[in-house]
């Protein structure tokens, strides 16, 4: 599974997991992809809520190993609403 790492508003990062392109063992990467989006679905929108997020994943494995990190992070664009 190779890295990705997308910054920005939601719906913007939502499109970028979804576009992003496999490489590597398939299966992992779309367990990764379907957790992330899963969260993203999920993610707070009430008032005071971020309005961005990042989200970076990295995996690997061989014959002896299996590995996989996901960081998502909110992150505000912009200034806050009043």
């Amino acid at each position: 599974m190779a890295q990705f790492r997308e910054e920005g508003l939601i719906a913007d990062v939502v499109a970028a997991v979804e576009a992003a392109d496999n490489q590597g063992d398939t299966g992992q990467f779309e367990a990764v992809r379907s957790f992330v989006l899963a969260e993203l679905e999920a993610w707070p929108t009430g008032p005071g809520a971020p309005n961005g997020v990042l989200v970076e994943t990295a995996g690997h494995h061989d014959d002896r190993s299996r590995n996989v990190t996901i960081v998502i992070r909110p992150v505000r664009i912009g200034a806050p609403e009043d």
